[in-house]
């Protein structure tokens, strides 16, 4: 049996972000953070097929991993999908008595790609 992907599967299936919806009250956390109550970290999902291309935007060292892992499937694990670029979230939220603003750092996923 042949299975055939379209253009728009094939490409669902390469790393890639997604949504990844965090919301506090869910998780414990509503009653001390004031805002954001939730927001969208995103995350990444996907294969990266070797050779990989620039497209997936990999790092030099996955790219040579993606090619030995062509040339020897069997001794080389594939390069995996991961946050290449992310940024802060402001929160508003209370610590020990005090309303406080800070910036988190790495809290949003912005790019995705093989590493």
């Amino acid at each position: 049996m042949l299975v055939v992907f379209s253009h728009t599967e094939s490409e669902k299936s390469l790393c890639r972000r997604v949504d990844l919806h965090v919301d506090f009250n869910q998780i414990g956390w509503g009653s001390w953070i004031i805002f954001p109550k939730r927001y969208n970290a995103y995350r990444c999902e996907g294969s990266c097929p070797g050779p990989l291309g620039e497209a997936l935007n990999p790092t030099n060292h996955a790219y040579m991993q993606s090619l030995l892992k062509y040339y020897q499937p069997d001794k080389v694990a594939p390069p995996c999908c991961a946050p290449t670029k992310m940024s802060p979230l402001s929160m508003l939220y209370y610590e020990n008595g005090e309303m406080l603003l800070r910036h988190h750092e790495d809290m949003i996923v912005d790019e995705c790609g093989c590493q």
